[in-house]
């Protein structure tokens, strides 16, 4: 299968934003995910266990609303070049653009994160999650109620589980930095 480049054909100033949206936001997105794992990931792995599950829930809990926010975002705006540059001749016209199927491959790219992240992380996730809100009940206990005997004493062996866990968490999830940049390259491509 090979992938053909059309005709180069006008477009306007909108087609010429979305390009730059695209490729920008799935860049953006792959930095973001890029630096959870080789940046943020490291340094909570260096925290207590309670505390380490609650950064890490709250990272968590940020990160689901931000990056697959900024993934269909990105797959939209390359879905809307697509058909644009495929649909152009009622378009008004200002700029030059290559028109192919590119930008359905990088709005593709975009979206795959979501199965990606079913497929490979859902597992660990579901075990760090309940054990990071375990971690956020703890941490409200009075000092009383921790002194008689209530909240998480983390074994050594609890605490290497959860960290193994953070850590195999850190290195699952830099597919998804993959993936978007593999988008925004393929983008590039597409557009230039």
């Amino acid at each position: 299968m090979s992938i053909s480049i059309n005709a180069p054909v006008e477009v306007s100033s909108a087609v010429r934003g979305a390009q730059v949206a695209s490729v920008f936001i799935s860049a953006a997105a792959a930095g973001g995910t890029l630096g959870l794992s080789t940046f943020l990931v490291p340094r909570i792995l260096d925290s207590p266990t309670g505390l380490m599950l609650r950064q890490w829930g709250r990272m968590y809990n940020a990160g689901k609303i931000v990056f697959p926010g900024a993934a269909a975002t990105a797959a939209v705006a390359f879905g809307y070049v697509y058909y644009a540059t495929n649909n152009a001749s009622g378009l008004p016209t200002s700029l030059e653009v290559s028109a192919s199927n590119l930008p359905l491959v990088a709005a593709g790219l975009c979206l795959s994160i979501v199965p990606y992240t079913m497929l490979a992380l859902l597992p660990t996730n579901k075990q760090l999650l309940a054990k990071a809100q375990a971690a956020e009940e703890d941490a409200t206990l009075s000092k009383a109620d921790r002194a008689a005997g209530a909240g998480t004493v983390y074994t050594t062996q609890e605490e290497q589980a959860a960290k193994q866990l953070v850590d195999r968490w850190g290195v699952l999830s830099l597919g998804r930095p993959l993936l978007l940049g593999a988008a925004s390259l393929v983008g590039l491509i597409a557009f230039l």
